[in-house]
Formats: C-alpha cells, sequence, structure tokens
C-alpha cells in the first residue's frame, strides 16, 4: 500500500523527494481512526483480497499516464458514461481498451457463448477457462484491472428480453456480435433511444460510426438497410447475401477474406479473424467511443484503416 500511496502522491507533486513521500504516507496513515490507509477489494474466483488505494486516488494514479491525450476534465467526463458492448470475442478486447483508459465509468456487457480452444487465437483468456463463460472472463478480467469500474453482466445475449434493461441509461453501445437478430435489435433499440453505435469488423479495419443520436432516421446502416430490413432480421430472419454486403461490403473485403468466405462450413469451421486485426480495431473502436462521449463532431460514417495495405507501401524514412 506505501508504494502505491506514494505512486499518488508523487502524480500530485512530481517534484516530491523520497523523504518527503515517506513522511506524508506516515502522516496519512496517522490520521485514520484504524491506522491503516486504503480499500480491500476482495476476488472470489481468485480466494484473494488485495489492498488498494481509496477510489478517487487508485482513479487518479491509474489514468494519470493518460494525460495530457485525456485531459483531467475530459477524464472525469467519461467517468459518467455508460457504454453496452454486445459480444465478447473481439468485443472483450473493445471492453478491455475502454476500461484500461476508463472511457466510460460503467459498462454493460452481454454474450451467452462459452470460450472454446479455438476462440484463443483472438481472446486472451487462459487455458483454465476453457467452457466458462465469455462473458464472466471478461468482467473478471476487467476487475482485476479497475475494482472500481462498474461492470454489469448480461448472460442470455442480446435478447429482446434483455433489450430495454440493456440499454437503458446507456450512452453509445458497441456491436461486436455476430448473430444477426442482435445485430438489428441493437440498431433498432439505438435508433429509438438516439444512442450512437460503433460497430468494429476487423477485416482490413473497418469501423461504423453510427449516429443515431444526431438525428432521427428511418434508414440504418449509412442507409444500406431500411427498417423493414432491420425488423425482419431481428425476428430471426438469417443472413442473405444482400444482408452480408449490408453490413461488411462484400466487394471491399480483403482477398484472402474473399478466399475464406466460401469455405465456411466446409473446409473452414468458421470466420477467420487474427488476433492482430481484432487489436488495432478494439483500439479504433475505443478511441471512436471516447471521441463520440466527448461530444468531438464524428460524422455517420463508415471507414476503413487497412494496416496491411500500409505496410505494402514504401514509406520514406
Amino acid at each position: 500500500m506505501a508504494g502505491q500511496w506514494k505512486e499518488w502522491f508523487k502524480c500530485s507533486h512530481p517534484e516530491v523527494t523520497v523523504g518527503q513521500a515517506d513522511a506524508a504516507f506516515s502522516a496519512r496513515e496517522g490520521s485514520s481512526p484504524t491506522g491503516r490507509y486504503g480499500t480491500v477489494a476482495w476476488y472470489p474466483w481468485r480466494q484473494k483480497a488485495v489492498l488498494l488505494l481509496e477510489e478517487a486516488d487508485f482513479v487518479e494514479v491509474r489514468t494519470n499516464r493518460n494525460r495530457n491525450k485525456i485531459r483531467s476534465d475530459e477524464q472525469h467526463e467519461l467517468a459518467m458514461k455508460s457504454v453496452g458492448i454486445v459480444g465478447m470475442s473481439v468485443g472483450r478486447s473493445v471492453a478491455m481498451a475502454m476500461a484500461m483508459e476508463r472511457v466510460a465509468g460503467r459498462l454493460h456487457l452481454a454474450d451467452s457463448d462459452i470460450i472454446e480452444l479455438s476462440n484463443l487465437n483472438r481472446i486472451p483468456a487462459s487455458v483454465f477457462e476453457l467452457g466458462a463463460s465469455k462473458l464472466i472472463s471478461t468482467a473478471r478480467a476487467i476487475a482485476e484491472v479497475d475494482p472500481y469500474l462498474e461492470v454489469e453482466v448480461w448472460p442470455m445475449g442480446f435478447v429482446p428480453e434483455v433489450m430495454e434493461d440493456f440499454l437503458g441509461g446507456l450512452d453509445l453501445v458497441v456491436d461486436a456480435c455476430d448473430a444477426p437478430s442482435a445485430k438489428a435489435l441493437l440498431r433498432l433499440g439505438a435508433r429509438d433511444r438516439r444512442m450512437p453505435l460503433v460497430m468494429e469488423t476487423n477485416d482490413r479495419g473497418l469501423l461504423d460510426i453510427e449516429r443515431y443520436d444526431l438525428e432521427e432516421t428511418e434508414d440504418f446502416l449509412h442507409g444500406r438497410l431500411t427498417a423493414e430490413q432491420l425488423t425482419e432480421l431481428a425476428g430471426g430472419g438469417a443472413w442473405t447475401p444482400e444482408l452480408l454486403d449490408a453490413f461488411v461490403d462484400l466487394s471491399a473485403i480483403s482477398d484472402r477474406a474473399k478466399e475464406s468466405l466460401g469455405e465456411v462450413g466446409k473446409t473452414l469451421v468458421g470466420w477467420p479473424q487474427l488476433h492482430s486485426d481484432v487489436a488495432i480495431g478494439a483500439g479504433m473502436a475505443a478511441a471512436a467511443a471516447r471521441r463520440i462521449l466527448l461530444g468531438e463532431d464524428l460524422a455517420d460514417q463508415r471507414i476503413r484503416f487497412d494496416f496491411n495495405e500500409q505496410l505494402s507501401i514504401a514509406h520514406t524514412a
């Protein structure tokens, strides 16, 4: 605890000496009725407790290296925001990026899947968690970084029965799921609540910023889908080439993704994803969400940042 507190004191007083920090900590402990300072965080899945700084001090130190890329007033503003993330495969990386930067003070997470061995090419989980809930694994990982960050979980996934509860009080929602019905429900819910939505689809760095908060709209996905199409999809409709094209622009996906598309269900058990692409996409989604939450003027748009394509260009050093 002394090390954490001295780090906090140094953050507040960058020019302090070691002796001054030691004296200040002794005085702080002495002012406590118990002669101790800090908060005990209990982690039942580890059967361990950790003594940590009290919340305000903990958050100040943990976000200190964010400054001034995120200014102190912006960090305080973000602490009041709530974000929902649906899908804890790619969404786990998005949730962790947001938690690490404290892009929000409250997270709503939804997923009904379990961790399988083939997930470990892109989900930074453990072999000890095989068969465990992706959702609970993510929530625990966040708690081990920041126990003060409020996290609520929906183990049924994002289904009609939980939509009102899940979206209630959110400032922004992230689509990181595969189920077509959930993707449709998210947009219908976001439109009805005038809520911005961010979708990360990591092939060739595809990012959708859907500003349902800025103006009333009858269409979705930047005019690619009508309300009738989305309502049908939300009711249990299946993927069609037209719907898939609206979500990912089939003509613009990578060559290797095109090769894979026709092999899913034949030589491939699922759509291929790489952790490097997922990690880049998670950073992009978190950055876009942060800027929207801070009130920046990000337009309703679909953008691509193809890092592999950039690597193939001869840039002058």
